[in-house]
């Protein structure tokens, strides 16, 4: 990974997730989803502390020899403004803009968009286990995992994150928010999305097109 990319993990992201969680707290009192920006602008940083300062692991890396890689990390780059709009701007609008009435029944809906989104993140990181990387690399030991989350979906993680940021979206009432996401976040994630399955299909060869052609990327039995 990138140096500029590191930097960007370890010192800007945890900055950036305390001003997430400073409006999570600002909104929870009024809106449930404050809950969820408090907890996620608290446990990133707390988790950056603890894999890579005290255990001294590279957590944007997964455990291997990386034997081939995105270069650059354009992916990464290209899916930062939909991450970013998608998460602070909702709250930011919530409290200032208001441009949709607060609903209660349409905070509920964000909250279950989360919640399933969050579940589907971390069950497709239980299976993906020691092989999870933020950075698109492939490792020595890499295997095609194809059951669980990714007898679905070929990217359960990316289907989580899209329905997560679309839960808040709709929680706060956002019209920037869900515009963000088919404009910003999902093109981003389909760009990182060919990068990584070029990698796969030079990697793992007719296994991965044979995989690719059962199962969709994002939406079961559409795309």
């Amino acid at each position: 990974m990138s140096r500029i990319a590191i930097f960007f993990l370890l010192l800007v992201a945890p900055a950036l997730s305390l001003v997430l969680a400073l409006l999570g707290l600002e909104t929870l009192n009024q809106n449930p989803l404050g809950w969820v920006l408090l907890i996620v602008g608290i446990a990133y940083p707390a988790g950056v502390v603890i894999v890579y300062w005290f255990q001294k692991k590279a957590f944007w890396q997964g455990s291997g020899e990386t034997v081939k890689e995105e270069l650059g990390d354009r992916s990464f780059w290209a899916i930062l403004p939909g991450m970013l709009v998608s998460f602070f701007i909702p709250p930011l609008e919530y409290m200032y803009f208001a441009w949709l009435p607060s609903i209660f029944w349409l905070q509920v809906l964000g909250l279950i968009f989360v919640v399933v989104g969050v579940a589907l993140l971390i069950w497709a990181r239980l299976f993906i286990k020691s092989m999870y990387s933020g950075h698109v690399e492939v490792v020595s030991g890499h295997r095609l995992i194809s059951s669980g989350p990714y007898h679905y979906v070929r990217h359960p993680s990316y289907a989580g994150f899209l329905l997560t940021a679309l839960g808040i979206a709709v929680g706060y009432g956002s019209i920037i928010g869900m515009i963000a996401i088919p404009l910003l976040l999902l093109p981003g994630l389909a760009y990182r999305i060919r990068i990584e399955e070029n990698l796969l299909e030079d990697h793992f060869g007719e296994e991965f097109r044979a995989y690719a052609l059962r199962v969709k990327k994002l939406i079961p039995g559409i795309w």
